[in-house]
C-alpha cells in the first residue's frame, strides 16, 4: 500500500504480523509518538492518554471558534484533531485476504471493526467479527483508518500492517466492499453489507462525495456502526445442477473481461439489478431473481473448477453453478442451502443414465438423470464433466 512513497518495498520485519482474533477483541495503542506507548522505554512514558500526559476526564476545547483541543488553555491535543471525545469521529480496521500486495484493492479491503469516538485515549478496543475466516500469519493485509473532522487541514490517515486471523474455523468469505455513502440525514440511504475504507479529499481515487464537502467519518453518518461489522460476508447460496433449459439463473452476462471471478460476476449482476449471481464452468456468469430449488442442490465439492481470473477460488463446474446473493436482496431474506452429507449409504453425485458395467471410457457427459452407486462398498463412481478426467468414470471415496 502507499507505493507512491516506497512503503510497498519496506515491509515489516520477518515474522511480525498483527493478530486479529476472530470473535475476540484486538486492543491497540494510539499515541502521538511511539515514545508514549509500551513499545518504547519499557512503557515508562505511558499514561491513559495519547501524549503521555494527564488530562481531565471531560477534557475539551473552548466554546469559541472551532473549539479545538489545541485552543484549550493547556495547549495540548492538537494531533487528535477534535474538540472533545464526543466529536472524535471514530477509527476503523480493514482487512484484505491477499498475501500479494499488488492484489489488494478497494473492493477486497473490507472494513471489519469500528471504534467510536476515537482517537481519544491511548488504549482502544476493536471487536473482531466471529465469522472472520482464518488467515495464516503475515498472509493478509490490514489497515488502520481515520478521517478527523476539522481542527486542522482536512485529511485522511491510513496505517498498514501484515496481519493474520487466529482461532477461526469459519468457511465464510468476505463480500465485495462497496463505497460507503454519506447518510446522516437519510438512514435508508446508508450502504448495507461490506464497505470500503473512506477515500476522500485526495488528488485521485476518491470514493466518497459529501454535501458541502462535509467530512465523512467512521460512524453512523457513513453507515458504519460501533464494534464488529458483522454484515461483511458474501451470501453463498450453494452449488446447483444447471441445464440448457431452463437455466437455473436465466440471464447471462457476457461482458466481463480479464478472467472470471466470483466478485466480478456478483458485481455485474448487482449492477444489473438482479438478486442472485452464479458462476459456472470457470468462465461463465449468470443472473436471476429466483433462488434455485433445493432439489437441484448438490455437494459443494461438485463446484470445483478454478475461476479463470483467480485460481484461488472456484467458479462452478460443467453444468454446476455456484450461486450467490447480491446486495440487491436483503441478506435476512436468503434461504441458506445446506448441501447433503456424504455417507456410505448415500449416493451424492448425478451420473449419466447408462447401463453400468464394462468400460467407463468416453461416456457422454451432460445427461445426468439418475444416481448410480457401486453396491456393497464405500467407493462411489461418477463421471467428471470438466478437467483432465472429462468423460471418464473416476473413483470417489
Amino acid at each position: 500500500m502507499q507505493a507512491d512513497r516506497g512503503c510497498n518495498v519496506v515491509g515489516p520485519p520477518s515474522g511480525q504480523s498483527l493478530a486479529l482474533p476472530a470473535g475476540g477483541v484486538f486492543t491497540g495503542e494510539m499515541a502521538e509518538n511511539r515514545a508514549f506507548t509500551t513499545l518504547s522505554y519499557n512503557g515508562d512514558l505511558t499514561t491513559d492518554w495519547t501524549d503521555g500526559r494527564d488530562h481531565p476526564v471531560n477534557w475539551t476545547g473552548p466554546s469559541t471558534g472551532e473549539g479545538c483541543l489545541v485552543n484549550n488553555p493547556d495547549g495540548f491535543g492538537g494531533p487528535l484533531h477534535t474538540q472533545n471525545e464526543t466529536r472524535a469521529t471514530g477509527t476503523a480496521l480493514a482487512i484484505s485476504y491477499n498475501s500479494n500486495l499488488a492484489k489488494v484493492n478497494m473492493e477486497n479491503l473490507v472494513v471489519i471493526s469500528v471504534a467510536p469516538n476515537t482517537p481519544w485515549k491511548r488504549l482502544v478496543d476493536y471487536p473482531i467479527p466471529a465469522d472472520l475466516p482464518p488467515c495464516a500469519p503475515g498472509q493478509c493485509y490490514c489497515a488502520w483508518l481515520w478521517v478527523p473532522d476539522g481542527c486542522g487541514e482536512p485529511n485522511m490517515y491510513m496505517q498498514n500492517f501484515r496481519c493474520h486471523v487466529p482461532g477461526s474455523t469459519s468457511v465464510r468469505r468476505l463480500g465485495i466492499a462497496q463505497p460507503p455513502v454519506y447518510c446522516a440525514n437519510n438512514p435508508s440511504a446508508c450502504v448495507k453489507g461490506p464497505k470500503q475504507m473512506i477515500a476522500w479529499h485526495q488528488r485521485t481515487g476518491n470514493n466518497v462525495v459529501t454535501p458541502g464537502d462535509v467530512t465523512p467519518p467512521y460512524n453512523s453518518k457513513m453507515g458504519f456502526f460501533p464494534g464488529a461489522q458483522n454484515d461483511i460476508f458474501e451470501t453463498r447460496v450453494g452449488c446447483f445442477v444447471d441445464s440448457d433449459s431452463p437455466r437455473v439463473l436465466p440471464h447471462q452476462i457476457s461482458s466481463i473481461t480479464g478472467g472470471m471471478t466470483t466478485e466480478k460476476c456478483i458485481s455485474a449482476c448487482e449492477t444489473a439489478g438482479y438478486f442472485y449471481a452464479g458462476v459456472e464452468y470457470s468462465t461463465e456468469c449468470f443472473c436471476g431473481n429466483s433462488q434455485p430449488g433445493s432439489g437441484l442442490l448438490v455437494a459443494d465439492g461438485q463446484c470445483d473448477m478454478p475461476c479463470a481470473g483467480d485460481g484461488g477460488e472456484t467458479c462452478g463446474a460443467g453444468w454446476r453453478i455456484e450461486v450467490y446473493g447480491t446486495a440487491k436482496y436483503p441478506a435476512s431474506s436468503y434461504t441458506p442451502a445446506v448441501p447433503p452429507v456424504l455417507t456410505t449409504s448415500t449416493w451424492l453425485y448425478l451420473c449419466p443414465e447408462v447401463q453400468w458395467g464394462g468400460s467407463c471410457e468416453n461416456i457422454r457427459v451432460g445427461h445426468a438423470e439418475k444416481c448410480v452407486s457401486l453396491a456393497g462398498t464405500d467407493i462411489y463412481k461418477r463421471v467428471r464433466s470438466a478437467g483432465p478426467d472429462m468423460g471418464r468414470c473416476v473413483l470417489f471415496r
